[in-house]
């Protein structure tokens, strides 16, 4: 359903963060609903009401919005796993499950770290991408240190422990939470059903990945 909003150009820097957080909200809408590859400039524009020369104003290309929506969501998901896993160190086995239901929480995130390269490789600036791996070290901090006290470990082998669960869980998901016409392609293939659920594959790496 399209978003019709009277289109006011923003004046203030509090106008300018509402109009984003508007483009942000109709982009995440969407993203929802169809393919990353289905959504442009365009599509966005339409969703809010608005002329893509008055989306253009506040955002670029469709590439930084969806850098911002990454930075937003991932960020979500570093704070409650900080926040869950505060008391570290912990049992490994609670350690993993604690991460894996957080994670789970956050499904939505890993559809866009998914698509993350797709968005890096297609049409960002040098500028916009810097800026977007400041943000992201950024935010690393509480996590890496959780990390640091749980494995008895230090910063750098933190950071690329921390890389290899956040690669590993998208993959999980999907494989957790594929398309019907996947599924259906599996039986026909005579291949057996997916078992089990993400929560507990994904807290089963996890716990092997702590050591």
């Amino acid at each position: 359903m399209e978003q019709k909003t009277d289109y006011i150009r923003a004046r203030s820097p509090e106008q300018k963060h509402e109009r984003m957080a508007a483009i942000m909200e109709a982009a995440d809408a969407l993203f929802q609903e169809r393919p990353y590859h289905q959504i442009t400039m365009g599509t966005i524009a339409e969703r809010l009401g608005w002329s893509r020369s008055n989306l253009y104003k506040y955002a670029a290309t469709q590439e930084e919005i969806f850098l911002a929506l990454h930075s937003e969501k991932n960020r979500a998901w570093l704070e409650e796993l900080a926040d869950k896993l505060s008391d570290a160190p912990l049992p490994n086995a609670e350690f993993a499950h604690t991460w894996a239901e957080v994670t789970e929480r956050h499904a939505g995130f890993l559809r866009y770290q998914e698509i993350i390269i797709s968005i890096i490789e297609s049409n960002v600036t040098l500028e916009r991408l810097t800026e977007f791996k400041r943000s992201f070290a950024d935010m690393l901090g509480p996590i890496t240190s959780i990390l640091r006290r749980q494995c008895d470990i230090d910063e750098s082998a933190a950071q690329d422990l921390y890389l290899r669960l956040l690669y590993q869980a998208p993959g999980l998901w999907n494989h957790f939470h594929c398309a019907d016409l996947t599924r259906e392609a599996m039986r026909a293939a005579g291949l057996p059903e997916v078992q089990g659920t993400f929560a507990d594959a994904y807290a089963d790496f996890v716990e092997s990945s702590l050591g």
